[in-house]
């Protein structure tokens, strides 16, 4: 396992590194120095990859610091967060348990990265890993492409086979159809299926993770996924946060790809300041990190300067449109207009008070003094 350290003073790191490797018992085979870091060969990627990167990273003379091998284990899910935290050891768990893998979360929150994790962390990390995009899928091709043919014109084998000994992503599970998630309910019952115009039962080993944008409770009440099958992937689940639950990480994960877009464009490491790093607490992120890394990749490529400012991110503007204020209670009648924008303004700070950490950050979010929102929560005696 290699670990590249980016510093501008390799021969000071060295003994702090030791000792922090000393401290994680990693056992070290090698330290090379190159013209912008250090290149260490470990005997293994420890079990506490991410704590582990994450002190290295705090050493004063590292500048960045990750694993070569990409997706081993759950070192490149970057987060200090304590609801993502628990959700790793529950990973880690998981990851070499038979039954199938249900991972549930908004588009953009990292499912296939949980999977791949989940993969490299169990005893099939040698094996193949294949992901399927079932709404890519064709419905009069969905069947083959998973289990095969052989049918006198046609001889080839699925992807279920091909992956003998391995793990097989279903990304989207519920869009296939309720014919195949009917043939797929099968399969991880028996771990057994036929190939098209063959009766033979093929039996094979692998394990199987599913992912959904959508709570699949929901889509069984839409009618668009099968109960059963369901009941069967619902035993081993992780629900991942959107990044507007976990604001706290934002700067980290700021520093994780400023530093990963500054090496790709082939650039000294981009800076920035803390409004920048309130201004991205304050978006809503509805792509979460994928949208993240985009908007950064933008300003990076866009910035005048090696300092990032909030325009060179060219994000529309937080607004109104994602408050969903509620108003119960809310009365027209005999009501001033003074006395409507006081109510409106009284549930919307209720709404906003309750998902920004900080007063401060409040302030920033609708646009107005820090003293002027303490004030207004004053006068409406909302706390939280």
């Amino acid at each position: 396992m290699q670990l590249w350290i980016e510093t501008y003073a390799p021969q000071s790191l060295v003994p702090s590194l030791l000792a922090h490797f000393a401290d994680h018992q990693l056992n070290v085979q090698s330290l090379t120095f190159q013209p912008k870091g250090l290149l260490c060969r470990l005997a293994k990627i420890p079990q506490n990859a991410t704590p582990c990167l994450t002190a290295i990273r705090d050493l004063p003379e590292v500048q960045s610091a990750e694993w070569l091998n990409a997706n081993q284990d759950f070192s490149e899910i970057i987060t200090a967060n304590p609801k993502m935290l628990a959700l790793i050891e529950q990973a880690k768990k998981f990851a070499d348990l038979t039954p199938p893998l249900l991972i549930q979360g908004e588009t953009g929150t990292g499912k296939d990265l949980f999977a791949k994790a989940c993969h490299q962390f169990s005893q099939r990390a040698s094996q193949k890993f294949i992901a399927v995009n079932c709404a890519g899928l064709p419905a009069d091709k969905a069947e083959t492409e998973m289990f095969g043919v052989n049918d006198g014109e046609h001889s080839h084998i699925g992807f279920f086979e091909y992956a003998h000994g391995g793990t097989v992503l279903l990304d989207s599970v519920a869009e296939l159809s309720l014919e195949m998630q009917a043939k797929l309910l099968r399969f991880l019952n028996d771990g057994s299926f036929r190939r098209l115009g063959e009766d033979r039962e093929i039996q094979v080993d692998v394990r199987v993770i599913c992912t959904s944008q959508q709570p699949l409770s929901s889509l069984v009440a839409e009618g668009k996924m099968r109960e059963d099958l369901y009941h069967r992937l619902n035993v081993l689940c992780l629900n991942l946060p959107p990044l507007r639950e976990r604001l706290d990480d934002i700067p980290l994960l700021t520093a994780h790809f400023i530093r990963q877009i500054s090496r790709q464009l082939g650039v000294e490491t981009f800076s920035y300041d803390q409004h920048f790093l309130d201004y991205l607490q304050g978006y809503r992120w509805s792509g979460n990190l994928r949208e993240l890394y985009n908007a950064l990749y933008r300003a990076c490529t866009l910035a005048p300067a090696q300092q990032l400012q909030t325009h060179d991110l060219n994000l529309s503007e937080p607004s109104l449109r994602e408050c969903n204020v509620h108003f119960e209670g809310f009365s027209l009648e005999n009501q001033s207009l003074d006395q409507l924008v006081g109510q409106f303004e009284a549930a919307l700070l209720r709404k906003y008070y309750a998902e920004y950490p900080s007063t401060r950050k409040l302030a920033q979010r609708l646009g107005i003094s820090h003293t002027a929102v303490a004030n207004k929560l004053r006068s409406y005696g909302i706390s939280k």
